[in-house]
């Protein structure tokens, strides 16, 4: 580790780096490599996800960015360009014995519009006009004790992944690299392992408490105090000691 880190990748390249930042997502490889290979937890539920054409509404308008409850399950609709010519929608809703994570695995629009039968009529109007959706199974993992081992490091969904019920996990990475940039800032290779413990202890009570915010799935269904994380600033928080 005194001559640094060397990696060794597929294709059979290989290459010696001072450090190295593992932010390889759910699935990370440097993390089964840190701490040991883990399975991810399927959290029992599916999501429904598609962007179509607003034009497919006949006119109709939709209301802002909003969130529909049911008792076990919510769909997110709301327009996605400036012109609000496209609309975005998310579900959850349970289905336990669905495991495919993918991006681009159909799912069947009619399945979904029968699960949100009796929602608003703007939610079934806006499922009735969808022509085509995609499906994946929602999973996370356990907060991690440690993200760091010498002069290597995880970072965003690779430490810290989570459901994505308060849309925080991209955000939570650009988070991470601002606060390690300002970690590693002036710092030789001999004081890297320091600077990533810096930094784990710096982001490591936040991140564990978005992802079991998260998880619990309560996020903005009632009155809510939102400014501990939309009023975090990466760039002036404090760093740890």
């Amino acid at each position: 580790m005194g001559e640094g880190v060397r990696l060794a990748f597929a294709n059979g390249a290989t290459v010696t780096a001072d450090a190295v930042i593992g932010a390889d997502g759910v699935h990370s490889v440097v993390r089964d490599i840190l701490f040991g290979a883990s399975p991810v937890n399927f959290t029992g539920r599916i999501a429904y996800r598609t962007t179509y054409p607003a034009a497919l509404l006949g006119g109709e308008k939709i209301d802002d960015c909003t969130k529909w409850w049911g008792e076990d399950r919510h769909i997110v609709i709301y327009y996605v360009k400036p012109d609000r010519s496209e609309i975005y929608l998310v579900t959850s809703q349970p289905e336990p014995d669905f495991r495919i994570e993918s991006w681009s695995a159909k799912g069947d629009v009619r399945q979904l519009r029968k699960a949100f039968v009796g929602f608003h009529r703007q939610v079934e109007r806006v499922l009735a006009a969808c022509p085509d959706v995609h499906k994946w199974a929602i999973v996370d993992r356990n907060s991690l004790e440690h993200w760091a081992d010498r002069n290597v490091t995880l970072l965003g969904d690779a430490c810290h992944p989570m459901t994505p019920y308060m849309a925080q996990g991209a955000a939570m990475a650009i988070e991470d690299a601002a606060v390690l940039s300002r970690c590693l800032d002036g710092v030789e290779r001999e004081g890297v392992a320091n600077a990533f413990r810096r930094f784990e202890a710096t982001r490591k009570e936040r991140t564990e408490r978005i992802q079991a915010t998260s998880r619990a799935n309560t996020w903005l269904s009632g009155k809510t105090d939102a400014d501990w994380v939309y009023g975090y600033d990466a760039w002036t928080a404090p760093l740890a000691a």
